[in-house]
């Protein structure tokens, strides 16, 4: 069965085409595993043909599909761009969940989901949040809302998980994404966002350190969630000798309840070199 399109869809793909050359397919061939062959990226056009219909169901199942092809996926971009706005809640954060599939060829699609995280529906921030993760470095010109996520969407533990791990993957600069993951450590609510800060600030490592995350840290260790205390306890050798502040904490830590905390202590307290 030959797939047909709109005239409108026909007119997305052809500039999409001419705009980007092969280099998105280059790309995405590199990133193909597995057995799928090397036309993949054919099995997007009948999927573009069921999001262009009228079927909800249909068009459900292509976003969600087109995230399963991942990179080969890519000259669904402009389609899936224009489903940001889509009136259906499920169309919007299918169509950003596929575009984070995509990945780096995705990256025209940045500023939409940028606007993505102020939509409405808190799933379609959280997934718009996770796509410019999934996209990384060429998200890093809207680090600045995802940072104005982190901070407001109260109501979004999820999302805002995700925009704290966003900030080091997408090498957003350290003197707007350590304050930023900071205050979530210390304010957030939510355990969940506090590990993930937890996380984000070891990767920045001696630069967060510099931006005084070794003290956050270090009280992070007497967080009343496991996991929060667990990996503040991982990331403080990543500090460098400002780490070595929190030694005493540490050897309280390597008593705690959990196994989790007592290993990621002593480990610590290893690289620090205090402890066999």
């Amino acid at each position: 069965m030959i797939a047909t399109f709109s005239p409108k869809r026909l007119m997305w793909i052809a500039l999409f085409v001419l705009a980007t050359g092969l280099a998105p397919l280059a790309t995405a061939m590199q990133e193909v595993v597995g057995d799928e062959p090397p036309n993949a990226n054919a099995a997007v056009f009948p999927l573009l043909q069921d999001l262009d219909g009228d079927d909800l169901a249909a068009r459900l199942a292509a976003v969600m599909a087109m995230r399963e092809l991942g990179p080969v996926a890519w000259p669904a971009v402009p389609a899936l761009i224009e489903a940001l706005s889509d009136p259906i809640v499920g169309i919007r954060k299918g169509a950003a969940g596929a575009l984070g599939g995509i990945g780096q060829a995705a990256v025209s699609a940045v500023p939409e989901l940028a606007r993505a995280l102020g939509d409405p529906h808190r799933f379609v921030r959280s997934w718009a949040a996770m796509a410019l993760y999934e996209i990384g470095p060429a998200a890093e010109p809207v680090a600045a809302d995802l940072v104005h996520m982190l901070e407001t969407d109260a109501g979004n533990l999820r999302g805002r998980a995700w925009c704290a791990s966003a900030l080091p993957e997408i090498r957003v600069r350290p003197d707007l994404a350590v304050p930023a993951l900071i205050r979530a450590l210390e304010e957030d609510a939510s355990e969940e966002v506090r590990s993930v800060a937890v996380l984000s600030l070891e990767r920045y490592g001696l630069e967060a350190a510099r931006r005084g995350a070794t003290r956050s840290l270090m009280d992070a260790l007497l967080d009343p969630h496991w996991k929060v205390r667990g990996n503040a306890a991982c990331a403080l050798p990543e500090m460098g000798s400002a780490a070595e502040v929190a030694v005493s904490r540490l050897e309280v830590a390597r008593l705690d309840d959990t196994e989790y905390v007592r290993n990621c202590a002593i480990r610590s307290l290893s690289k620090l070199g205090l402890r066999d």
